[in-house]
């Protein structure tokens, strides 16, 4: 019988190409990861890989293998899933990621939502930083991951991960109250050309936000300042240190001194989703938690417009995978350069 950690280890070689880095997925030594290795090759009576530079090639059967290996493994999560299912008791723990301001306006709400409705489920809550947050799930240190649409996240047809969407959430404009566009709201984004910016951490989800949003509206921002704090960015604004984008239900404590209005031209909104391992979607507490985000993301949109659902017919939507810009009920445009493309 094939040893399901033998699997686990195959996969994460066949995502990451070296035993090194697949071992450190899976929290093990790089010694003990090709031990296993060699084990299962003995088990198959065929060797499962070949040297290739740096790195190691499956060989024609070894990719045979890989493929079973995502089919087994995300069987047995569905068996998990199923007996938890029929149990109907003990709940466990569940560890849900996401990005800070998130946790602020979505996170902790659902936990609240959580603690009423199922009060033996434990709920963690871990900050991630970069778009990239596979490991974690890959490894199971997190069961949930509430993300934000952005290159480097895992694409919605990833054979490893469910993703659900959750809505979008607005982005708005923070300046000082002194600019000359404090009184305007909304603000035409393109008015900002010339204005210096505070960004988040380079290539997290808001700076790919910045980017893609300023190019629509016909420039490339001057990112003079950056931060990866919501506090000290806006510290920044209110110094009159440059302009910043913020989320608009993050609750941010705004300082004295600092305006936070609307955009147009594009109006602003990144677009969140929730990821779990695929085959673990029907676990009682990932469902509970998946039903529960629904919600808290449904309680969100009302609050982004004052419990209003409707939009203008024609809302401009920043893409920031595709940068494509679309009007609603409209197909989308040609999107702007990659931010690859532009340098602060």
């Amino acid at each position: 019988m094939i040893d399901p950690t033998k699997l686990r280890l195959l996969i994460a070689l066949h995502e990451r190409g070296t035993v090194h880095a697949a071992a450190s997925v899976l929290h093990i030594s790089t010694s003990a990861a090709s031990q296993q290795l060699a084990t299962l090759a003995r088990e198959m009576g065929t060797a499962l890989t070949m040297p290739d530079g740096r790195r190691l090639k499956f060989t024609d059967a070894g990719s045979v293998l890989v493929d079973h290996a995502y089919r087994v493994i995300a069987q047995l999560e569905r068996a998990r899933s199923d007996v938890q299912a029929a149990a109907g008791g003990e709940l466990g723990t569940i560890t849900m990621g996401s990005f800070p301001s998130t946790i602020s306006s979505l996170l902790i709400p659902v936990v609240d939502i959580l603690r009423e409705r199922h009060p033996r489920l434990r709920i963690n809550i871990r900050e991630i930083r970069t778009p990239d947050y596979s490991d974690g799930l890959a490894s199971g240190e997190l069961d949930i991951v509430v993300g934000i649409e952005a290159d480097g996240a895992p694409s919605v047809d990833d054979p490893r991960y469910t993703r659900i969407a959750l809505g979008s959430e607005v982005i708005d404009i923070a300046i000082p109250a002194s600019h000359d566009l404090a009184t305007d709201n909304p603000i035409d984004l393109a008015a900002l050309h010339k204005q210096q910016w505070v960004g988040t951490i380079v290539g997290d989800a808001c700076d790919q936000i910045l980017r893609y949003a300023c190019q629509s509206a016909g420039f490339t921002p001057r990112i003079r300042h950056r931060a990866g704090d919501w506090a000290a960015i806006l510290a920044m604004v209110k110094a009159d240190m440059g302009v910043a984008l913020v989320p608009r239900t993050g609750r941010l404590p705004i300082p004295h001194g600092v305006i936070i209005a609307a955009t147009r031209n594009p109006e602003i909104r990144r677009h969140l989703h929730a990821v779990v391992r695929r085959g673990t979607s029907t676990r009682p507490a990932v469902a509970y938690c998946l039903h529960a985000l629904r919600e808290g993301a449904g309680n969100l949109d009302r609050s982004q417009h004052g419990g209003q659902r409707e939009l203008a017919d024609f809302t401009a939507v920043c893409h920031p995978v595709s940068g494509a810009i679309r009007e609603a009920g409209q197909p989308a445009r040609t999107h702007p350069p990659h931010p690859r493309n532009f340098h602060a």
